[in-house]
């Protein structure tokens, strides 16, 4: 199948949109846009999900997730994506990830909210600590349990897997495990990571010898820090992939440690594809966080969050990821958008 039949003007995938002036028009929708592909030429293509199913989606009957992948059909008949991807881009899987709405439309409370409610209940609750909460105090603890009903995105165990687009603006807090794409193939891992004080932790430290080796000696630390992998693809063999290994220690709170192509920053990555500050590391609020670009200009290419873990077992579906309106979401080559009224 050639990368016309993905186009948008193909009839067997344009979406209708609703009519603004309709009374649907009103009606709670999650919207997915794809904004980038390998097509030369695209027209934003934006697939509409209500809280029936998606609209106007060739694969049913609708089961609250939205299927992104590049298969067709399958050999029985079966539709098995409501977005399907170039075919052409054999990085895509064919069932690729997901997105969960059920969970974003549901309106019944869940369990832990009436729980909690029904402690405070004059009769049922009458044996509860919560009895003597004052009201201010009650609030605050609902608020915080209370959390939005997002609609959540999991990896169906793909071999190039999904990605979500850092802020250059809000800041991803750092866990270990995480891992980062940035330009074409560098992954940014925090393979571990400390975040207190006076922290007895006794653990190798590389140095830089003179003459270009390294020596390892073990240290104790006291500051909060973090090691990083970085690692790219060998250019003459792909199997082969160099590592390099860096570590960032909170001694001045107001250090930011910079990851670009710029000589300047603290992990110098010489690639076109790099920003001359891809993005910033930091410790702040007992913790170390994560922000793309610089204060008020993002990346052109973008600092990508994998939402799977270093941990996870290839073939594995991931955690669920929690989407926020209008996170892009990477795929290969392709980027698309996704966000709600």
């Amino acid at each position: 199948m050639s990368l016309n039949s993905f186009s948008p003007s193909n009839q067997e995938n344009h979406i209708i949109l609703p009519d603004p002036s309709s009374s649907n028009s009103s009606e709670k929708y999650l919207r997915v846009t794809v904004i980038r592909t390998t097509v030369e030429v695209i027209i934003p293509q934006s697939y509409y999900i209500y809280r029936n199913g998606v609209k106007d989606s060739v694969r049913q009957p609708p089961d609250g997730y939205f299927n992104i992948g590049r298969q067709q059909v399958t050999e029985n008949g079966h539709r098995p994506n409501d977005l399907m991807l170039p075919p052409s881009d054999r990085a895509i899987s064919r069932s690729h990830c997901k997105i969960n709405y059920k969970f974003f439309f549901d309106a019944t409370p869940p369990e832990i909210w009436i729980s909690f409610l029904m402690g405070s209940h004059p009769r049922l609750g009458r044996n509860s600590i919560l009895q003597f909460l004052p009201i201010d105090l009650f609030r605050y603890i609902f608020l915080f349990i209370k959390q939005p009903r997002l609609p959540m995105l999991a990896d169906l165990g793909s071999m190039c897997g999904t990605y979500i687009k850092v802020s250059n603006f809000e800041p991803i807090i750092l866990e270990p495990g995480m891992v980062f794409l940035v330009g074409s193939d560098i992954n940014i891992e925090f393979d571990k990571i400390v975040n207190d004080h006076n922290t007895s932790i006794f653990g190798p430290e590389l140095t830089l010898e003179e003459g270009g080796g390294m020596s390892m000696n073990m240290v104790q630390d006291s500051e909060p820090f973090v090691i990083i992998k970085v690692s790219k693809a060998s250019a003459d063999n792909e199997a082969t992939v160099q590592t390099s290994t860096w570590k960032f220690v909170a001694q001045d709170p107001n250090k930011v440690f910079t990851i670009g192509r710029s000589q300047v920053c603290d992990i110098n990555l010489p690639e076109n594809t790099i920003s001359r500050t891809q993005c910033r590391v930091f410790y702040s609020n007992r913790s170390w966080k994560l922000l793309d670009g610089v204060e008020n200009k993002p990346t052109v290419n973008g600092t990508w969050q994998s939402i799977c873990r270093r941990n996870t077992a290839i073939r594995q579906e991931s955690d669920p990821f929690p989407l926020k309106n209008g996170s892009h979401i990477k795929i290969s080559d392709t980027i698309v958008q996704v966000d709600w009224n």
